[in-house]
């Protein structure tokens, strides 16, 4: 009963088997991933699959959307795209107008709150260690923040000027 027991115990691991991606960079160093979306694109030809059982080939799982090529328009063709661009709906106009305008309030108060834990930061004689280093790690990540809201502000700019919406004459309203 025993070498059963035992048998069975050496067995069940082998029923859980992953899959490693393993890849070597330009610079010899040789690297593994559970996840083949992680592995560089140069590199994903020369991965090897470590642990498959050869199903298939690897899937790659990707979180952004492809780009797709734009045909190439003739004049008649442009006119209508920009046509196109001047007959967006009021509501259209109105939800990116928003979509930007909220995307500049929050940058506004990252950018704020930026200013504010510096301000913070002048006087460090009456705080702790503790309290020092919990600010520095927020003014930290409230600076990637601001990156990365800057980053949609930009994109919503964009989409809005795809749609033939000028965003920017509005900025004193609000």
């Amino acid at each position: 009963m025993k070498k059963l027991l035992v048998l069975l115990l050496l067995v069940y691991p082998l029923s859980a088997s992953a899959v490693t991606y393993e890849w070597t960079d330009d610079g010899g160093t040789v690297s593994f991933t559970e996840d083949l979306g992680n592995v560089p694109k140069k590199y994903r030809k020369k991965v090897k699959v470590l642990g498959a059982d050869d199903s298939g080939t690897p899937q790659i799982i990707e979180s952004a959307e492809p780009v797709k090529p734009k045909p190439k328009e003739t004049g008649a063709q442009k006119e209508g795209t920009q046509k196109e661009k001047k007959t967006t709906s009021a509501r259209e106009e109105a939800a990116l107008r928003n979509d930007y305008f909220n995307a500049q309030a929050n940058l506004q108060a990252a950018e704020q709150e930026i200013a504010d834990l510096r301000a913070r930061m002048e006087d460090t004689s009456t705080m702790s260690r503790t309290e020092y280093l919990s600010i520095q790690n927020s003014l930290k990540q409230d600076e990637f923040r601001v990156k990365d809201l800057k980053k949609k502000v930009d994109q919503a700019r964009e989409k809005a000027e795809k749609a033939g919406v000028d965003v920017e004459q509005n900025v004193d309203k609000k």
